[in-house]
């Protein structure tokens, strides 16, 4: 009888439908830098009060947040992101229609951005390490890709929709596509691990995974968090330290990536640069996040996550730097070299810290470990979009909020060094050798 671990694993076909989910989810959050340019063109709204929409929709995908942590903990993924994808179509359709500021708001700022979180990085991040241990890095880095592709064919596409159709339309063709293939694939393909198929992580059978397992106990064996940390309870993570350093990576990562979502075309359009190249310049960066997440996530696989972490936020600072210093048409490298470093190194943040999750807090409440962090993303992305607006309409230049990306992305290198994973590794490897139920428990 052939081995199940020669069967094709079906955690290849999770990975390919996050792609696509978080290709059309998350491409329209990126969008909305465009539509901000669309819909400031037409109503003349101040860019700070345009911008506090999406500081909103942060906000609910903050407060959000262990809400769907509880539900992806508890229910499949075939059930709840259908549900989620249906409440972004509804909110796109709504977007549509919008006359007022408030219209916006609700439409962007709430029934979208619900949507989102329930179809996006956190629940994702909770499903993947269920079936990915050996490469958790660079299968993250693989259904995060999906973010950054997304950016770099529904930015662009948006605004040939918007140039030729106008933003009401755009709205509609992007609920179209949610509805033909988003809600779909969801509800056929997903699935919440791989006992529901009959196979273990990895695609290993039992026996290959016991042996492993006995290997991995050999002290003189490269040690594999997955195997030797401990079942983490909620309540035990919330006592430990390395879980609030997380939270600093996480607010400095989601504070400097929605600043730029927001005020980035819009700073481009300012320089000089045509709206179009500013749509196709958001998408470049798009694709190069997706680059970045593959790299950076199989690099933190082989060096650590802290090292690669370190990389990943150096490349993007180097990047941020140039264009700060954009101010017109006269060095459209700086431009392009912006595109790439910051593109590369911010792409590779977000599958790093959330392998770093999966890493120290494996277990059945991973899910609203993940919700909980996420929290401190929703909430540093809606300060960095409200104050990049607030900044531009008291001082009319971005120089202020651009700056206080590069302290916060500085900050996020602190605290994935002070979460410490290599530490904690070496802390569970002692405790699996020495065998100890009372050093466990403390754990």
């Amino acid at each position: 009888m052939k081995s199940k671990s020669h069967r094709f694993y079906y955690g290849w076909v999770i990975l390919g439908v996050s792609f696509i989910t978080l290709f059309f989810a998350l491409g329209v959050r990126f969008s909305f830098g465009v539509f901000y340019v669309a819909i400031l063109g037409e109503y003349g709204w101040g860019r700070g009060e345009t911008a506090g929409a999406y500081s909103l929709a942060m906000l609910v995908h903050a407060s959000f947040a262990l809400v769907t942590g509880f539900l992806i903990d508890r229910f499949s993924p075939r059930r709840l992101f259908p549900i989620g994808a249906t409440l972004l179509l509804l909110g796109l359709v709504a977007a549509s229609r919008i006359h007022a500021i408030w219209h916006l708001y609700l439409c962007f700022g709430v029934v979208i951005a619900i949507g989102i979180n329930s179809v996006g990085f956190g629940p994702h991040m909770a499903l993947i390490p269920r079936w990915f241990v050996q490469k958790r890095g660079l299968a993250s880095g693989l259904a995060l890709s999906g973010i950054g592709m997304g950016a770099l064919v529904i930015s662009p596409l948006t605004e040939v929709i918007i140039e030729s159709m106008g933003w009401r339309s755009a709205f509609l063709i992007l609920a179209g596509i949610v509805l033909c293939l988003v809600i779909p694939a969801t509800a056929v393909f997903q699935r919440r691990s791989p006992e529901e198929v009959g196979q273990y992580p990895d695609g290993l059978d039992l026996q290959t995974g016991i042996k492993e397992a006995a290997q991995r106990e050999d002290p003189t064996k490269k040690y594999r968090p997955e195997i030797a940390s401990p079942i983490w309870t909620f309540r035990a993570a919330l006592r430990n330290g390395a879980f609030w350093w997380i939270g600093v990576v996480v607010f400095s990562h989601g504070f400097s990536a929605n600043m730029l979502l927001v005020h980035q075309t819009v700073h481009v359009v300012d320089s000089g640069f045509s709206q179009m190249l500013a749509a196709s310049l958001l998408g470049l960066v798009g694709l190069l996040m997706s680059a970045g997440g593959i790299l950076f996530g199989f690099l933190s696989d082989r060096v650590g996550r802290e090292v690669g972490f370190t990389l990943g936020s150096g490349a993007a600072l180097l990047g941020l730097l140039l264009f700060l210093f954009v101010r017109d048409t006269s060095a459209p490298w700086m431009l392009y070299a912006f595109a790439i470093l910051y593109g590369l190194g911010q792409g590779g943040l977000g599958p790093i810290y959330s392998s770093t999750m999966g890493d120290l807090f494996a277990g059945p409440s991973l899910g609203r470990i993940i919700a909980t962090v996420s929290i401190e993303y929703g909430l540093g992305g809606a300060l960095g979009a409200y104050v990049g607006g607030f900044f531009y309409d008291t001082m009319g230049s971005y120089f202020v909020p651009f700056v206080l990306s590069l302290v916060w992305i500085s900050l996020g290198i602190l605290g994935i060094w002070m979460a410490a994973p290599r530490h904690r590794n070496a802390l569970i490897d002692k405790t699996v050798q020495a065998n100890t139920p009372a050093e466990e428990s403390e754990l």
